[in-house]
């Protein structure tokens, strides 16, 4: 007679032995009854740095988010879990279910429990839209307003964001991605070459040209010291426009956008095809040229420079028909060797020459790094919610944490930008385990892989930098301290006493 075999289901039942043959021979398993673990190994020594900074503190304290209810969580609960799942890379709020139970990171953070990701949605509702967008822009003031005492480029860009549901402001509009298909365009201002979000605007997916953008590119802009003003503001043909350029000159700030190619300035590129026009190299294969013009619409003539270069021969093969889509009416035939050109129109207000302008918008497609980062590997391309409101939210609350991993990893890596796709792997693969030894608490972190000890070695870096700068700087201000550490992750950009902090009451400059 065989042997019954039984399977005790009973879940009281702890006992979870087992011997397991492998190719390499026989294994006991068994659960660990020991010291807690975490998956978010690195969380010390983040926490340690959004802490001593103040950045985590005010961001929690200012929080407009108030429950009434006795059962309902803590507002620094619902914020720390959402944070937690944006650094996770999450695009989905349901994705937050794998961080429970994640007691360590929860007391790194300074939490008393993970909470669901319904919690989290009904905590973005209830927070009122007004005192939300006040505290959203007083956030990211926090983080970036050091380095506008800077020189830097005002980066204006709008992304298209597909959607698939029913979701409030989808509209049917510019999409080249997915023509037809209902989408929001998110509005974005960057900090150029150092990949910082300084806002971000949820807009209906037919609201893509850039005059949408002024009423808020305005209010950050009027809102900002004197000092603080960029040298330069920069973008695509979406802002080449009467409104976008007058709004720049009223304020007296420079400015730098393409055109479209309307009826006269076809009618100027023809004409500069006649001889007698000399062009001048503009580097990267290109040459430009510069003039005046007045388009209808226009209040005044503005610098316009024209760049062109000739098409290579696999762009021009596209211009023709396919052999087996022949038109109906017969095809001019060129006698002339006339090279094609493919065309820049350039407006701007600046006296810079032609080779610099040129460069200046060349560099401008860094921006498009910046999306394919923040859609593909951050949160703007999930989160996806029926209401607006929550839509516009999350996007502000990615952009946050988006700049603080950025100004981390740059603490870390000063010479260069590490996209999520390569940080991740190296700063967040680490397990961590938490045992508590004589009222003393321990994190024994474990990093796997061949740059392990390199890893381990930059954290220990940064927190050594963190500890020393608020251990021998005692009196130093959060706002002081914040100051110090953009100091140290940008200082391949400039020396560090050009980063100066900007007091929140009387914006007054206060040398370090």
């Amino acid at each position: 007679m065989d042997e019954l075999i039984t399977v005790d289901n009973n879940p009281e039942n702890d006992n979870f032995k087992c011997r397991l043959n492998t190719p390499s021979g026989v294994f006991h398993c068994d659960k660990d009854h020991g010291s807690p673990v975490t998956m978010h190994g690195y969380l010390p020594h983040f926490a340690q740095y959004l802490h001593e900074s103040g950045q985590l503190e005010d961001f929690v304290n200012s929080c407009p988010l108030c429950y009434k209810s006795n059962n309902a969580p803590a507002v620094k609960d619902v914020l720390g879990t959402t944070v937690l799942s944006i650094l996770s890379g999450h695009k989905r709020y349901c994705h937050a279910a794998s961080l429970y139970d994640d007691n360590i990171a929860a007391e790194l953070l300074g939490m008393d429990k993970i909470v669901s990701h319904d919690s989290l949605m009904r905590g973005i509702d209830k927070m009122n839209p007004e005192s939300v967008d006040h505290w959203i822009r007083e956030s990211y003031r926090k983080i970036y307003e050091p380095l506008l005492t800077t020189p830097y480029i005002l980066d204006l860009d709008p992304t298209v964001k597909v959607l698939y549901g029913h979701q409030e402001g989808a509209e049917i509009g510019y999409n080249p991605q997915k023509p037809g298909r209902r989408s929001h365009c998110y509005h974005t201002y960057f900090i150029a070459s150092l990949r910082l979000v300084l806002d971000v605007e949820v807009h209906p997916g037919n609201e893509t040209a850039g005059l949408y953008s002024h009423k808020r590119l305005w209010s950050l802009l009027d809102e900002m010291p004197p000092q603080c003003l960029p040298t330069l503001i920069r973008g695509d043909i979406a802002f080449g426009n009467e409104g976008t350029m007058a709004g720049c000159e009223k304020r007296g700030l420079n400015y730098l956008f393409k055109l479209k190619q309307s009826g006269k300035i076809k009618k100027l590129l023809s004409d500069l095809e006649t001889p007698g026009h000399e062009w001048s190299d503009a580097g990267d294969g290109w040459l430009g040229y510069e003039t005046e013009i007045m388009l209808s619409g226009w209040s005044r003539k503005r610098r316009v420079v024209v760049l062109r270069r000739p098409q290579s021969p696999k762009e021009s093969k596209k211009l023709l028909p396919q052999d087996e889509l022949q038109p109906e009416l017969p095809l001019a035939i060129v006698v002339d060797d006339c090279p094609q050109y493919e065309y820049q129109i350039l407006v701007t207000n600046t006296t810079y020459d032609i080779p610099a302008l040129a460069q200046l918008y060349r560099d401008r497609g860094d921006c498009e790094n910046n999306f394919d980062e923040l859609k593909n590997d951050w949160g703007w391309g999930g989160f996806n919610s029926r209401k607006l409101c929550r839509t516009q939210v999350m996007a502000s609350l990615v952009g946050i944490v988006y700049n603080w991993w950025n100004i981390f990893c740059r603490l870390a890596e000063p010479e260069k930008h590490m996209e999520a796709r390569t940080s991740r792997p190296q700063f967040q693969n680490i397990i961590g385990r938490l045992t508590k030894t004589g009222g003393s608490r321990y994190i024994y972190m474990s990093v796997m892989g061949a740059s392990a000890e390199s890893i381990l070695m930059k954290f220990t870096r940064i927190s050594r930098f963190i500890s020393g700068l608020c251990s021998t700087a005692t009196q130093l201000t959060n706002e002081q301290k914040w100051t110090a550490i953009l100091r140290e992750a940008f200082k391949k950009f400039w020396p560090p006493d050009q980063i100066k902090t900007v007091s929140s009451g009387q914006q007054v400059l206060l040398n370090l």
